[in-house]
């Protein structure tokens, strides 16, 4: 059984999003899990249950953080990555070319800190940069 972790203080669903991000032709969906204090990115392509991806897993003490008041919070969250996000944050002096950008990515978000974009190309999901 996996736990759909929420970031601490969320006033609306922060661990599933739905998006187009592993073809412009179809709506994926990609949800934030965790099991036995692990979290993962499940990617579901073309909503369907048997063709899942498994992306990101980290540890959720990772993502853990002051929240205010001395109280500890858990601040890992999904979005989406456009096109246009994923241009605006990537860096060319980093020497690393930017794939065709013809579908959204996963903006997967270290809430208050910063993101990573899963971004999948040439039949692998690539590690893009995300917000700082």
């Amino acid at each position: 059984m996996r736990d759909r972790p929420q970031p601490y203080g969320a006033t609306r669903p922060a661990n599933v999003v739905s998006g187009k991000f592993t073809s412009g032709r179809q709506v994926d969906w990609a949800v934030l899990c965790s099991r036995e204090r692990v979290s993962v990115i499940l990617v579901f392509r073309g909503a369907s249950t048997t063709d899942v991806a498994e992306l990101a897993r980290q540890p959720d003490r990772d993502y853990l953080q002051t929240v205010g008041g001395g109280a500890i919070g858990f601040s890992r969250g999904l979005g989406v990555a456009s096109a246009t996000f994923i241009r605006e944050h990537h860096d060319p002096r980093s020497g690393t070319p930017l794939p065709p950008l013809d579908h959204d990515g996963i903006d997967d978000r270290f809430i208050g800190k910063g993101s990573i974009v899963w971004y999948w190309s040439g039949g692998r999901w690539l590690q893009l940069a995300g917000s700082d």
